[in-house]
């Protein structure tokens, strides 16, 4: 079982909302397919039971009836005019797109043009979990299952802001809300006595539009009929070639046009006014659906990036932008805030053009988009405090359901910034990653300093080569606070990516602030992390080293943040990590980086083994010998 996921979701689980159902209203199409049912002999309304449901349930044996009903319904009584997607039985989905280790039931998925084609990730609407009795209903196990497709959908197609999802455990049913706040399950009804509703929450998983299925309603795409909701699952047919690059081979969304690098040609007002800013004029971006970096996780910020560019541009334009959504805690300050002080042309951070909240139209009128607005206001509500201890996750186990719910509302925000960089695993030479880094951690001194921004992420995602000639710059501030605020910021007791965390931060003291010292020493782990497992030319190493400083956080690990903490104390001692840990190191890398990376990991301990507080001078001594040791290893390198 996968307890990773388990400790994402415990207290994020909102369950028995009984207002789920109002998303599958009974209508006189569900009437009609009641009234064929019985009339065709497959439902017996004396009994009150399906006539075809099995002696004997299993999960072959629910699929069989569920998608035989499902066939004899839309043959018969299917709701006319209405777009119809097709449920596809287990055993269709490649699973080589995702990290999923169970292949799922049942799921709806887009069009596809030869439907013998195996489908993937890409192409999942709604996922869908059997099981052959109701006893596991309740079970953190078949809710980890269906989580875990729900989790695979989001990272497959990160414009989701929900996905959705069913449980058939014995004849109970369950609907399912995947958000970035966790997950918000119904009322378990029984088939055999609600066969109505049986049939229009069924019926309605298979005709839903796209805003209804999840995706974001303001990012749109151009086809015959005009502009409408993008949906990956019918408009995106691969990457376009040659003159069909242009702009309505790709979705777009719409900016104000005074954040661009020049005037737009043809700048309205968007569809419904979709922003909430003042602005008297807007031009269109095209956005490539191919996401730069995306965040594989279900109650979380959500962040992906993806590539974008004007879209009255001729055809093969550059990609001159990044556009970046996320779903940021409503108690934290929007990205943008942190990144939009820093100095126009200043070196070594992301440029800033333009962010904001997304508004949406809904019932005539502006409504921000965030949890609130996408759940049942039942759905909404705290029931447990944050817990302080998780208990074991079991087979029987039902902990998910009656931990209760922290509901945490996100924000969906938008960050327009530039330019697009390259991935720190490309650098060339040693001697430009220690330049990336050098000014990474220059930008980072200056945002700290100047700004009183600290950024608490460091990471080798979080550090990007210049899109051309040497060097680098720091992006992604999602977790950036102002050091002189105060009160609550919506994270967790711990902030950054968990390889290139600080021991202090694996496992903190108690009422530990985080400090820049942190992200100095985050910064030296992603040096050592590329130093390990890349070569200069960006290739991983296979097999990577066996045993390093870095611990894989394995799904059975129920305390990663202590084994993680355990290693990298015992690695970080100067003769362990002589003996263990530069000998681990890409051989190259080694004889270029071993000196830098030796003097940098005694600086580095040095505040570890301090045990008076630690004030703005030695923060900025810190700061000044790290970045001398880099400009040292830079000159030790000349070019290499």
């Amino acid at each position: 079982m996968d307890l990773l996921l388990y400790d994402e979701l415990y207290s994020n689980v909102g369950c028995d909302v009984a207002d789920m159902w109002l998303t599958f209203p009974t209508t006189n199409s569900s009437r009609a397919m009641i009234d064929y049912a019985i009339a065709a002999g497959r439902y017996n309304p004396r009994s009150s039971r399906w006539t075809e449901w099995p002696a004997t349930p299993t999960e072959a044996s629910v699929l069989r009836f569920f998608l035989d009903l499902l066939s004899a319904v839309r043959a018969h009584c299917w709701p006319a005019g209405c777009e119809t997607f097709d449920y596809v039985p287990s055993g269709w989905i490649v699973l080589e797109d995702g990290d999923c280790e169970r292949k799922t039931d049942v799921v709806v998925v887009g069009h596809r043009d030869d439907p013998e084609r195996r489908v993937s990730w890409l192409n999942v609407r709604v996922v869908g979990e059997l099981k052959s009795s109701a006893s596991k209903s309740n079970l953190d196990d078949t809710i980890l299952q269906v989580a875990n497709y729900a989790r695979e959908v989001f990272g497959a197609q990160p414009n989701r802001r929900w996905v959705p999802a069913f449980t058939l455990c014995g004849s109970e049913l369950r609907v399912w809300r995947f958000d970035r706040a966790g997950a918000c399950g119904s009322t378990l009804i029984d088939i055999h006595q609600h066969p109505e509703q049986f049939l229009a929450a069924i019926t309605a998983y298979a005709t839903m539009s796209a805003t209804d299925v999840g995706y974001d309603p303001s990012i749109l795409f151009r086809t015959d009929a005009g502009e409408v909701v993008f949906d990956p699952t019918v408009h995106w047919r691969g990457e376009p070639a040659g003159a069909s690059d242009g702009a309505d081979a790709y979705p777009y969304v719409y900016v104000p046009v005074d954040t661009l690098d020049a005037p737009g040609s043809a700048a309205t007002l968007p569809p419904e006014s979709l922003w909430s800013a003042p602005c008297t004029s807007w031009t269109a971006l095209s956005v490539h659906p191919k996401p730069i970096s995306r965040r594989i996780a279900i109650a979380t910020r959500g962040s992906a990036c993806w590539k974008a560019r004007r879209r009255d541009g001729a055809p093969g334009s550059p990609w001159g932008y990044v556009l970046k959504d996320q779903w940021r805690s409503s108690e934290r300050d929007p990205e943008g805030v942190f990144l939009r002080v820093a100095e126009d042309g200043m070196q070594g951070v992301a440029r800033y053009i333009w962010h904001s909240d997304v508004f949406i139209p809904s019932d005539g009128q502006l409504r921000l988009d965030d949890i609130t607005g996408l759940r049942p206001a039942s759905g909404c509500a705290s029931t447990a405090a944050a817990p302080t201890e998780y208990p074991a996750l079991t087979k029987t186990s039902t902990n998910l359901i009656h931990a209760g719910s922290t509901f945490c509302n996100r924000v969906h925000t938008r960050l327009l910034s530039g330019p697009v960089g390259r991935p720190l695993l490309h650098f060339g030479t040693y001697t430009n990653l220690l330049l990336s880094l050098k000014q990474a951690i220059e930008a980072h001194r200056h945002m700290y300093t100047q700004h009183r921004v600290l950024h608490r992420d460091v990471s080798k995602n979080n550090i990007l080569l210049n899109p051309s000639g040497p060097g680098g710059f720091l992006i992604d501030f999602d977790l950036a606070i102002f050091t002189d605020r105060t009160g609550v910021t919506g994270a967790s007791h711990r902030t950054g990516t968990f390889d290139f965390m600080a021991l202090d931060v694996l496992l903190p003291l108690p009422n530990q602030q985080h400090t820049p010292l942190h992200d100095l020493e985050s910064f030296f782990y992603v040096l050592l992390w590329v130093c390990i497992y890349y070569s200069k030319d960006g290739i991983r190493r296979d097999p990577p080293p066996k045993d390093t400083i870095f611990a894989p956080q394995a799904k059975t690990d129920v305390t990663p943040w202590e084994t993680a903490s355990g290693l990298k104390a015992v690695y970080m001692k100067a003769k362990q990590f002589n003996s263990f840990v530069l000998p681990t190191l890409f051989p190259e890398a080694n004889e270029c980086l071993a000196s830098t990376l030796s003097a940098w990991r005694k600086v580095a301990m040095e505040d570890d083994e301090a045990e008076e507080e630690l004030g703005e001078e030695v923060i900025a001594l810190r700061y000044q010998q790290v970045l001398d040791i880099l400009q040292a290893g830079i000159d030790e390198c000349a070019g290499r």
